[in-house]
Formats: C-alpha cells, structure tokens, sequence
C-alpha cells in the first residue's frame, strides 16, 4: 500500500532514473577522488569496471532506501507541519531523521560491503567517511524530493483549481436567474483566488529555499575541495594541537602515516597515543624550548628532532609553525607542519663521512696536495702540503692565505697567467715554479693542475706538487761531469799519456752516473705518471661521493692501496708477477669505474708464473700508453690481453683505434722499459705494432726459488 502511494505521487521510472543517475555521478566522483588522493587506488581498467559497476549497484539500492522513507517523511511534514507556519521547527526535524535515515543505511550497506569484499581500509574509518558522504548526498536527495512533490502537488492542484473554477462559471451561469446563488459563486471565487494566491506564495517560497539550499551546497562543496587540495598538496602533515605537555592533536592530516606509520585517527584526542611519546626522548626538551622561546616571542618556529617510527627506526622531521591566540590574546593552538627530512640528514652524515675519508686518504700522500678558489686562495692542503711550506690553516672561514705568498717573486706573474688560463678551462701543462720553504730556502718544485668544475662551471683549481731538486741535482751533476769530459777531450791530444789514467777513472764515473742518471729517470717517470691517474682518480672520487658514497669508499680504499704499493715498490728492480697482479686489481677496478664499459682487459695468467720476476710498474705503464693513444666507447671499447707465452714472456695486446688528434709522444715510458730490464739481465722487452694491434712482450726472469727448484 505505501509503495503504491508513493507511486503515485512520484512514478517508478522517473524515482529509478533519478537515483541511477545520482548513483553514477556520486560514483565517478568518489572513485576519482580515492584514487588520486590514494585513499583506494585502482590497479588497472578492470578494477576500474569492476569497481564503478559495484558502486553504482550499492549506490542504486542505497539510493531507493534513502528515497522511500524522504518521500514518507516528507508527505507525512506536508500534512503535519507546513513551511509557511513552522519553518524552523519543520527544518530541525527534517534534518535530524535525514540525518538518522542517512546515516541508518550507510551504515547497514557499508557493513554488508565490506563483509562481502573485505576493503583494504578499516572498517570504523570507512563507515566514518560513508556516513558524511550519505549525509550529504540525503540532504541533496531530500532537497529535490521535496521540489519534485510540492512541483507535483502545485500542478494537482492547478488542475483542480481550473476544474473548479469551470464547475463555478457552469454553476452560476446555470444558476445566473437565482440572484441568491451569487453570493455563494462569489465565494467560491474569492476562494479559489485565495488558493491561487496561496500556490503562489508557496512556490515561491519553494524556489527560494532551493536556491539556498543550491548556494549552501556549492560552499560545502567549494570549501571541502579547496581543503582536499590544500592537504592532499602538502609535503608534510598539517596539524593543530593543544598546548599540553602531550601535543594533544585536535587535527592531524593523513600525510602523518607516511612519516611515522601511525594513523592520524590515533593522534586525534590521544585516541592510542600521544604525538609527544613518539618524540625521540632526547630531543622531546629541544621541541619544547624552542616552542616556548617562538610562543612567548609571538613569532613562527622551526627546528629540527626525531621521532620513532612504528617499526622502530629513526625518523628525522623539520617542524615549523606559529602559535594561535584567542581574542584576549591568550595562545590556545599551535598550527603548523611536520616534513620527513630523514633523506636530507643521511645524505648530510653520508657527504661529512666521505669528506673526512678523503681528506684522510689525502694525508697518506707523502706529495703535497692542494685545492685554489678561482682568486687563487688556498682551499685545503694536506698534511704533507702543510709540512712542506708550513702551511697552518686558518680557523675562520673569512681569512684568506694565498698560494702567491709562497711562491717567489719572479714565479708570480706566470703562477697568476696558468690560474687565469684554468677559469677559462683552457689545458694548462705541468710547469716547473720555484717556492719559498718554512726555513726561508727556495725549492724547485713541479706543479700538477686541474679545474675544479661544478654544476658545469669552473669554481677552482687542484693539484699536486712534487719536489724536483733532486732530480735537478743529479741534472747538474750530469752537465758538469759533461763539461769536464769535453775539456779534457779538448786537450786530449796534447795530454794523452799523462791523462790516459784520469780519461779512464772520468769514463768510469760517467758510466755510474749514467746509471744513476737512467734510476732517477724511472723515479722522475713514477712520478709523472702517478700525478696524471691520481688527478683522474681524484676526479671520478669527488663525483662518486655526491651519487654513490658506499662506491666512493671502496673506490677510496682501492686508490690507498695502488698509491701504496707504488712507495713500497719504488725502490725495487724487481718484484714477483703475483705481488704485479694484486696491485693490477686494484689499478683496473679503478679504471672499470673511470672507463665504465668502455674498457675490456682479460687476464690469463697461470699460476705456475707467479713466483717469476717482473719490472714494478711495467704493465700498468703500458696500459696507460694504450688508454693514451686511442680512442674507445661502450661500441667500440678498448679491449686488452694479457697472457704468458710459451717463451716465457708476458704478452700485453691492445686493439689499435688512434686517436684523430695524437698526443705528442716522447716515447720516455717504452725506452726506459728497455732500459731498465738492461739493467737487470740480458733478455729484452719487444715492442710490436700492425695495423690492427699493439703488443708488447716483457721477458718473465727467474727468481732464486724457482731456480732452486
């Protein structure tokens, strides 16, 4: 009987479009709007399908159980309680049972839903939310119901009022000879008028409540929109809490879950726990200082602690935020903002970690070493360097040295020249500079230079030092013992008997010093080669610890450990191919991240020729050469071979590709191979190249042990 009324007043088909049409759009939003605020993400089009047929059939069913009871309500104010005599009272009513009946079925449907699909959130959060949604959606629902019966019941009775005015004029025009049936008809007009009139008040009170309840709809929904937004932007979790000594949340936004793994629902009231038990106990004083100091000043606060998570781990967060006061000025809130930082603070420690590594690894080098700002002040030197020029750094940042103080004073202008040239990234080569020592001596020095270049500009220079005074005296010595040879040559004819004695100690000690002159040689040649790889090394190291510190430190220690072996081996003729071996391992994992896959070297050496004799130092010299001469690239890399032949001579080959623009080549690093294995037995080096390879073959010697053997 109740269905067959409402019916009629409000057809089947027209309720069932009305409410799977409203069932579709509520559907499209709240789908799109779980999704991209990531409350209920969707993995593919299917669950997307799957998931808006599911919608609009609980939507639908909600839709009819949320329809019949309004309309029943409503019929049953109209008859009760009209708008133009209780507003208020028939507005607090009506709002209250389409609150219960909104919030009746949301309830009974969620619970029946989340039984049946078993929804990822919980069910307490779920109903929550639906409930709001019903209540919103019952208030819209209502709204237009109402419009459809009063619109329906107004044309009714037009309808009648038109009927009735048709029986008034049949009436009297019947009835126009009985003058005492006039009064009556005119009643009946004045009351029909008074209908009339009154259908008008009422649907223009009608439209006037609609509009209203339009304006207040779109500021709801408005001020809902710009709140998702705002908080679903935010990198951080917004709050408001009290000013206790728990920071009790009166809000707390989701974003909170993701920096520490709690709900916001469980800050809210200190509903499971308190925001301040998940303070860090350490830093839970520094967060109330620096809260009082910013409230007491009336200015906004930020600082840094840390907070447990969930799981247990440390989280770091920057906080900022202001105070809020009452109208008697008194603070009530603190609003304001919580960022994970943890990322930022790892990095921090990472980067100091690896910096202090590297300026340990620096004192290793008995060289000095030094970086310059693009004026040519002294950034950092290591320990050597401060102990070669007795450099003692400043303590404050603003005090300057300048590397021109210890350099004399002829040297300046060309010191200033190279630095002007390296700000304007143009190649600079290794140039010998005369500096002052702590002892107030000069000193000859070779200097080796590089830019340092950041973000893709020239922000200083560094280099490394070495001490040529050796090797300058041993020069001097050579010239001299030159000088005497050619004046006794001059008067050789003259003195030939009495001077055949002294000609033969002078050629004696020509061949010795000719010997030492081929040593020094191969220590000036180390040393060359050392400076280049070690600036090369310096520079992959300075962009390993920015992208990759756990690789830097490995690249570090594998550095240590070739820069090592070259001071231990370097007074050495000889060491065993095994001990060559270890240090190439660690020469070639720096190369494999220099030259990523741009390089290829294979090594097939047994082991029955590790206790075999070799130059130090040789191979790696000769794969310098070939990284040097050509060019390679992850398509064409430079690939190189390195076996024992059956001559018992280790073989190294590289494939040929030469570089467009050659580098000028001195042939230093060969010749004094051939030198060297003169000096120490009578087989030598060969070196072979063809169109397509280079090869070189050094002589393996024999140790003792093997001889005993």
């Amino acid at each position: 009987m109740i269905f067959r009324r409402i019916h009629k007043l409000l057809p089947f088909n027209k309720l069932f479009k009305l409410v799977l049409g409203m069932a579709i759009v509520l559907q499209i939003i709240v789908i799109t709007y779980n999704h991209y605020s990531g409350y209920h993400e969707l993995e593919n089009f299917t669950a997307l399908i799957v998931r808006i047929l599911r919608g609009i059939f609980y939507s639908v069913i909600a839709g009819f159980a949320l329809a019949y009871p309004d309309i029943i309500v409503i019929q049953f104010l109209n008859k009760r309680i009209q708008w133009t005599r209780g507003a208020l009272k028939r507005a607090l009513i009506q709002f209250s049972i389409m609150l219960f009946i909104a919030i009746t079925v949301s309830s009974v449907l969620t619970t029946f839903a989340h039984w049946v699909s078993n929804f990822p959130q919980g069910l307490r959060n779920v109903l929550f939310n639906n409930a709001l949604i019903y209540s919103v959606v019952n208030a819209f629902f209502m709204s237009i119901l109402e419009a459809w019966i009063y619109l329906d019941e107004s044309m009714k009775e037009k309808v009648r009022a038109g009927k009735f005015q048709q029986e008034l004029l049949a009436e009297a025009a019947s009835r126009a000879k009985y003058e005492a049936q006039i009064k009556i008809e005119e009643e009946k007009n004045k009351y029909a008028q008074q209908l009339i009139e009154q259908e008008k008040r009422l649907n223009e009170h009608l439209e006037e409540e609609m509009k209203k309840r339009e304006a207040i709809t779109r500021q709801l929904n408005t001020s809902r929109e710009q709140m998702n937004s705002i908080l679903l932007n935010l990198a951080g979790a917004a709050y408001r809490c009290f000013i206790d000594e728990h920071y009790t949340m009166k809000y707390i936004s989701d974003k909170i879950f993701d920096i520490s793994g709690y709900h916001a629902y469980e800050f809210i009231e200190n509903a499971n726990l308190s925001f301040a038990s998940i303070i860090h106990p350490d830093d839970i004083e520094l967060c109330r200082k620096n809260i009082l100091e910013a409230t007491t000043a009336k200015r906004h606060y930020e600082f840094e602690y840390r907070i447990i998570h969930k799981n247990g781990h440390v989280v770091w967060v920057n906080e900022n935020g202001k105070g809020i006061y009452n109208e008697s000025e008194q603070l009530t809130f603190l609003d304001g903002i919580i960022l994970d930082i943890t990322r930022r603070k790892e990095a921090e420690f990472a980067a100091a970690e690896s910096e202090r590594n590297f300026k340990e690894l620096m004192d290793l080098f008995p060289q000095p070493i030094f970086e310059l700002d693009i004026e040519g002040n002294i950034l950092f030197v290591n320990g050597a360097g401060q102990e070669f020029f007795g450099i003692v750094m400043p303590e404050k940042p603003d005090d300057k040295i300048s590397a021109l103080d210890y350099m004399v004073e002829e040297d300046v202008p060309r010191v200033q020249e190279n630095i002007k040239k390296s700000n304007q990234a143009m190649l600079s080569t290794p140039i010998e500079y005369t500096v002052k020592r702590p002892d107030g001596t000069s000193c000859p020095v070779l200097i080796y230079g590089s830019p340092i270049v950041r973000n893709n500009k020239i922000v200083g220079r560094r280099g490394i030092i070495i001490d040529i005074s050796e090797r300058i005296k041993q020069e001097r010595k050579l010239l001299k013992a030159k000088e005497e040879l050619e004046r006794v040559n001059n008067t050789l004819e003259q003195r030939v008997a009495e001077r055949t004695k002294q000609l033969t100690k002078a050629n004696t000690q020509l061949l010795k010093l000719q010997k030492e002159n081929l040593q020094s040689q191969f220590e000036v040649l180390k040393q060359q080669v050392n400076p280049h790889f070690l600036f090369n090394s310096l520079n992959v190291l300075t962009s390993l610890i920015k992208i990759d510190p756990d690789l830097a430190e490995s690249f570090t220690e594998r550095l240590s450990k070739v820069y090592r072996y070259v001071l231990e081996n370097k007074e050495k003729d000889l060491v065993s191919l095994s001990t060559e071996l270890e240090f190439l391992n660690a020469y070639l994992f720096l190369l494999g991240i220099r030259f990523m896959k741009k390089l290829s070297i294979e090594i097939k050496i047994d082991k029955i020729y590790h206790e075999y004799l070799i130059l130090p130092i040789a191979i790696q010299l000769i794969i310098e050469n070939a990284i040097k001469h050509n060019t390679f690239s992850k398509a064409q890399p430079l690939k190189i071979e390195i076996f024992v032949d059956e001559q018992q001579r280790l073989n190294i080959i590289n494939n040929l590709n030469v570089r467009e623009t050659k580098f000028v080549s001195t042939g230093v690093g060969l010749e004094n191979i051939n030198r060297r294995y003169a000096l120490v037995s009578d087989q030598k080096p060969e070196f072979q190249k063809t169109t397509e390879h280079f090869m070189a073959r050094l002589p393996l010697l024999k140790s003792e042990k093997i001889e005993t053997e």
